[in-house]
């Protein structure tokens, strides 16, 4: 059964209220695809329910992404 956006973003909300985690973590913890956490997660932030950091990785200097909850957040996955 398809889930709804509405169940992804709190899945991306509990994962990141854990620990920060990057684009390519939340993929395979939430079960979903790079570009649905990735449109997910810029529109949890638009709400200011997440921060995304972007990262260069000092071993391949590659860019990355970390997702980190905001105070907004957490009060809104208490309700």
């Amino acid at each position: 059964m398809k889930r709804s956006s509405y169940q992804i973003k709190k899945q991306i909300l509990l994962k990141v209220k854990e620990k920060p985690a990057s684009y390519a973590e939340l993929e395979r913890k939430v079960n979903t695809g790079y570009r649905t956490v990735k449109a997910n997660c810029e529109e949890l932030s638009n709400y200011d329910f997440i921060e995304i950091e972007k990262v260069i990785d000092p071993a391949n200097g590659r860019p990355s992404h970390v997702v980190k909850i905001t105070e907004k957040g957490l009060k809104q996955l208490k309700k």
